[in-house]
């Protein structure tokens, strides 16, 4: 038996939660868009521009964790 491709203990549970919550990540995305354009009219260029923050916040931040663990 090949011992060197076996997953670690753990692995496969980790890259499971990685890949529902970059599901979910995608859900939350898309609800976001549709939100947006059904409500376009009546939401304010502030509105979107501090949603785009938060959106530009988050991913800085997601960088910024995976800096610190290389």
């Amino acid at each position: 038996m090949e011992q060197g491709n076996a997953d670690p203990p753990g692995e496969r549970e980790r890259e499971r939660a990685i890949v529902n919550e970059l599901r979910e990540l995608g859900r939350s995305f898309s609800a976001l868009g549709k939100t947006v354009f059904e409500e376009g009219r009546v939401l304010s260029a502030d509105l979107l521009r501090s949603a785009r923050e938060a959106v530009d916040r988050a991913r800085q931040e997601i960088e910024k964790m995976a800096r610190e663990r290389r």
